[in-house]
């Protein structure tokens, strides 16, 4: 007995075929310490998936790399980002290495296409809440919390930095915050949902801007139809305060620009956007999605003055402002109040700092520029003549346009920037079989 015991104990002791196999192959070996690797350095924050075309087929972003191991790569960081932006759009043979940075930027800003993604992949920080400090008493409790969800652009990591080559002098190397934080401030955007809609209903809005190189910011305030709603003064401080913790917060702020603002906003979101931009001069710009002023839901009253009024009121204080509405809206946007009224109030000329607004319309119905509609938002408002997901990459490509038209300028005029965007989603929605002749220029 003792013998067969023996025999086991030697037995289990012995090493497998296998696991001499998998010590003594250095390639399995390299690849469970590249695992590990991976493993421990994975960060907390959520990797954007990369996008898909209508046929499900994986759609390749290229991102701007940033790391050198040498000591010239402080003076490489621009040539590197700007021909990034080109190699996105497929365009690398049209930026030559060697130019100088004027011509680098006219032949990248020909070649850009804003109806693509861009060169940064997105992160999405894990979900946060705030409360409105400032609006107290007008709302208390729960009623002044919001719920935050935040998209920081990521800047790719070379391939030479995380392998470096030959002698590396101190601190060449850097970790993958450390050139996030390189590229920082970004702009912030913030995405002001309608009237009980969820803010992660405009995530693909939010990703496409994070894309190229914004800081964006949804937020879904907490009220209900039952007597829990806020009315357009109290939703405009939220907004406000937000602004500014966005600026103080100490995982926000490293990376977002306070003091240059795009505001976004959906229906009642677009009315709440333009109170608090005619308000607020870190509001640097302002895209409106079939925006609605006052109607017979929320009129004119106590705690519900009038965008539209503020607009004419005092010209002078309305940001650079491009508009896509809905020709569908129904009662939902009624004409009276929605987004050609709101295209007629915005000024031009000098007054519009030298950017003209731009005002788009096409098919659509008022919720189709939600990720989702829900089932209700159907049954109340009546659905577009195109569809939804169209919608949605025309307002994702107006809202970039415009906003790097004011963020990042470039020598090519307005007007080219906007006819190049709508000529590449007239291309797309070709392909798709989705029906172009909707989309028109108020």
């Amino acid at each position: 007995e003792t013998r067969s015991m023996s025999r086991v104990v030697a037995s289990r002791a012995r090493p497998t075929a296998s696991t001499v196999r998998a010590r003594c192959s250095p390639r399995r070996g390299r690849r469970a310490s590249a695992s590990r690797r991976a493993r421990a350095s994975r960060e907390e924050f959520e990797d954007e998936p990369r996008e898909r075309d209508d046929r499900g087929r994986a759609r390749r972003t290229t991102s701007g790399a940033r790391a050198s191991t040498s000591s010239r790569a402080g003076a490489d960081d621009a040539r590197l980002g700007r021909r990034a932006v080109a190699l996105a759009m497929g365009a690398s043979a049209l930026v030559p290495m060697g130019t100088n940075a004027n011509e680098d930027a006219s032949a990248t800003s020909a070649a850009v296409d804003y109806a693509l993604p861009g060169p940064y992949r997105v992160r999405v920080l894990p979900q946060l809440e705030h409360t409105c400090a400032k609006c107290f008493p007008s709302c208390t409790g729960l009623s002044c919390l919001s719920r935050i969800k935040v998209y920081v652009p990521r800047v790719e990591v070379s391939p030479d930095a995380l392998f470096p080559l030959g002698e590396v002098e101190r601190g060449a190397t850097r970790s993958r915050a450390e050139d996030d934080a390189m590229e920082a401030p970004y702009p912030v955007a913030i995405i002001t949902p309608g009237f009980l809609i969820d803010g992660d209903a405009y995530a693909s809005i939010a990703r496409r801007l994070c894309s190229w190189g914004y800081v964006v910011v949804t937020y879904t305030k907490t009220e209900s139809v039952a007597g829990g709603s806020l009315d357009d003064e109290l939703s405009t401080a939220i907004l406000d305060d937000l602004i500014s913790w966005v600026g103080s917060d100490v995982l926000i702020s490293p990376y977002a620009d306070a003091e240059a603002v795009y505001l976004i906003g959906h229906s009642r979101g677009g009315k709440i956007s333009m109170l608090q931009a005619t308000r607020d001069k870190r509001i640097k710009a302002i895209c409106l999605l079939d925006p609605v002023d006052n109607t017979v839901y929320a009129p004119l009253g106590v705690g519900y003055p009038s965008a539209l009024a503020a607009m004419k009121v005092n010209p002078s204080a309305v940001p650079p402002v491009a508009i896509v509405g809905g020709a569908n809206g129904g009662e939902c946007a009624p004409a009276e109040s929605n987004f050609a009224e709101f295209f007629a109030a915005s000024p031009s000329g000098a007054v519009a700092r030298d950017h003209p607004p731009w005002g788009i319309s096409c098919g659509a119905g008022h919720f189709d520029f939600v990720d989702e509609a829900t089932f209700v938002q159907k049954v109340i408002c009546p659905e577009g003549t195109i569809d939804a997901s169209a919608t949605r990459d025309l307002s994702a490509a107006v809202a970039v346009a415009h906003g790097e038209r004011i963020f990042r300028p470039s020598a090519a005029p307005d007007d080219d920037i906007l006819e190049r965007t709508l000529a590449s989603l007239r291309s797309q929605w070709t392909d798709r079989g989705v029906e172009f002749s909707s989309v028109k220029r108020l």
